[in-house]
């Protein structure tokens, strides 16, 4: 069984979000709360069912999730996390 925590990383597999990456802000049953900092910001996390997301760890923001979501500037920390794992993404179809 797969564990989805709380500030691992995720890519969207399908919609019209489909290779978007997300931090997983929250989990309830089969869906998980997404943020990306800038059109989903914490306050209005995107739900997503678990099959439609891929999941990357990343154990340094999980154990820093705690103390990222209390700070005034959470949503600026989280585009700043999410900002190195944009580079190592291909766009579909480009080599």
């Amino acid at each position: 069984m797969i564990e989805y925590r709380l500030g691992y990383f995720a890519t969207s597999l399908c919609g019209h979000d489909k290779g978007r990456i997300y931090m997983i802000v929250s989990e309830e049953g089969e869906m998980v709360g997404l943020c990306d900092g800038e059109q989903r910001c914490l306050a209005n996390p995107k739900k997503k069912n678990k099959k439609h997301i891929q999941m990357m760890r990343s154990e340094k923001t999980a154990e820093a999730f705690p103390s990222l979501v209390q700070a005034d500037d959470a949503d600026q920390r989280i585009r700043e996390a999410i900002m190195p794992q944009r580079r190592h993404i291909t766009p579909q179809g480009k080599a």
